[in-house]
């Protein structure tokens, strides 16, 4: 799934200073594969709510249909955009490669207007996703080698106890595909969720920063049903929230293609989604 996150309180700083590992022996390494690999079910599927705040204080909301799917190879992620009627029909597929295959991450687009499948390609994951400030580089899986990563400390967040972590690129072509030149990352030592995530640009300027504001558990498994991303440079705001969570579903293999995102999502393709899940 997806990695996510105003008024976050981050307190009670327990280590100061780079440390090679933590109180409970794990180093940095260790701590950001088991983001990577946390049980998020076998498949999973949401309805969720994509919402623009400009800097005039105007909203937008965009809602789609999340899919993803786990294979011996990779994990698979759909998503098909139903409202409002100007992105009706676009359509995402993702593609994760475990990460031990050292293959990229594969993204696809299809635009109705054009009616057309495009690749997204590497030089172009800097780019909004959907008009949010969500960029297509923060959708591809968390991954350790991308990235030379040190433990400097655990802090609080939202009263969770959190290891803190940063991360520079460890080639010129990460920065070139993502724009950041580090990456500072609080994650729950429980559950290993992403609580914040900052992000930095070339010139060392905090740029924007995502914020994990809600945890539900769902299906034994802690999940996050609200996230924001905010950008300081511009001044505006993105949430995700997370509508109807549900996991271990039945979906078939045919809606994690190419040729799935181009059909859409129809009546019938999905199990129903749950009135009593989040």
């Amino acid at each position: 799934m997806l990695p996510l996150f105003k008024s976050l309180t981050a307190a009670a700083l327990i280590l100061s200073g780079a440390c090679a590992t933590a109180a409970d022996g794990k180093n940095a390494d260790e701590i950001i594969r088991q983001v990577r690999d946390r049980n998020d079910g076998k498949s999973f599927m949401s309805q969720v709510s994509l919402i623009l705040h400009d800097k005039k204080g105007n909203t937008r909301v965009r809602e789609f249909t999340y899919l993803q799917k786990d294979y011996p190879d990779s994990d698979k992620f759909s998503m098909y955009f139903s409202a409002p009627t100007d992105v009706r029909d676009v359509a995402f597929h993702i593609e994760n490669p475990h990460e031990t295959l050292g293959q990229e991450d594969s993204q696809w687009m299809y635009l109705p207007v054009s009616r057309q499948t495009r690749r997204i390609s590497t030089t172009d994951k800097r780019g909004s996703f959907m008009g949010s400030e969500y960029s297509y580089a923060d959708l591809d899986k968390i991954r350790v080698k991308d990235y030379t990563q040190t433990l400097v400390g655990e802090e609080q967040v939202k009263g969770r106890d959190c290891y803190v972590i940063e991360r520079e690129p460890a080639s010129p072509e990460v920065l070139a595909k993502t724009g950041y030149n580090k990456l500072k990352v609080w994650i729950d030592k429980q559950n290993f969720l992403v609580m914040r995530q900052d992000f930095f640009d070339v010139k060392g300027v905090l740029v924007k920063q995502m914020r994990t504001q809600k945890v539900d558990t769902i299906d034994s498994i802690d999940s996050i049903v609200l996230s924001e991303t905010e950008h300081f440079i511009d001044g505006t705001r993105s949430e995700m929230r997370f509508n109807h969570l549900q996991y271990n579903v039945q979906l078939e293999d045919r809606l994690f293609t190419q040729t799935a995102i181009k059909r859409g999502l129809k009546t019938g393709d999905v199990p129903d989604f749950a009135v009593s899940a989040r």
